[in-house]
């Protein structure tokens, strides 16, 4: 999981008054991710990290969990490539998803 200086540096925010908002982005977009790619997602991966920060950019850019309606191509993208990943992974291993 990113930590919130990770966060907030990609975000370009300085100052500490929208930390719990942030944090509860942050938690929203693991959450996402998660139910989106499957339980077994490896979240330290650099695409879950990246997909992690995009996330929260546009939560946090539109005030909302949902963010925009629709989400990037790339976002949709890694999202896709991170399922299959997992699927791949539960496969090798026999975890049923």
């Amino acid at each position: 999981m990113l930590d919130l200086a990770t966060v907030k540096n990609f975000l370009r925010v300085e100052h500490d008054e929208d930390d719990e908002l942030i944090k509860i982005y942050m938690d929203t977009a693991d959450e996402y991710i998660k139910s989106a790619c499957g339980e077994n997602v490896d979240m330290e991966t650099a695409k879950a990290r990246t997909l992690t920060l995009m996330l929260v950019s546009d939560y946090y850019e539109t005030r909302s969990p949902n963010g925009a309606a629709q989400y990037s191509h790339n976002v949709q993208s890694m999202i896709t490539q991170l399922r299959l990943e997992t699927e791949g992974k539960d496969e090798e291993t026999g975890v049923s998803t």
